[in-house]
């Protein structure tokens, strides 16, 4: 006996129907697992900056109580053989595991100071995300810069 024509036109329908359904399915999957990796990379990003932040008020403050009188030979980078910016490069280093790309840099003075007795400083700190070697995209290279004002504003 022969199966009605209709019959044998839709011979395969579930099953093309459950392979579009598991498509569907596995690019949503796909989609979770690329926005779980981006947020995961933000975090990670989010962690640096913080702690640059951190690390950079922490130098502040120690000029704030250091003598003001070796500011910029205990703490400017250029030529950066005081020991205070030597402690500071070493700790900044170990607490992101290598993932500095330079040595911060710490500028006395380089707008005008408030006051005769005081110093305007400014610390910029630059890391790069991708820590392989291969990675040279600028789009990995992050920077955080403050300014502060050490010393007394009296004229």
């Amino acid at each position: 006996m022969n199966a009605p024509r209709s019959m044998r036109y839709q011979a395969g329908a579930y099953l093309l129907e459950a392979l579009v359904g598991i498509l569907i399915f596995s690019l949503g999957v796909l989609g979770i697992v690329g926005l779980q990796a981006q947020s995961l990379r933000n975090t990670s990003d989010a962690s640096l900056r913080a702690e640059a932040v951190f690390a950079a008020n922490q130098l502040i403050g120690q000029m704030w109580v250091d003598d003001e009188s070796n500011l910029i030979n205990n703490y400017a980078s250029s030529p950066g053989t005081g020991q205070p910016y030597q402690n500071f490069v070493t700790e900044l280093q170990a607490a992101q595991g290598g993932a500095w790309i330079q040595n911060p840099t710490v500028q006395f003075d380089v707008q005008p100071p408030p006051s005769p007795t005081s110093h305007v400083v400014t610390i910029t700190i630059q890391w790069r995300t991708c820590t392989e070697a291969s990675c040279t995209s600028t789009a990995d290279v992050h920077s955080y810069t403050t300014a502060a004002v050490i010393g007394q504003n009296q004229w």
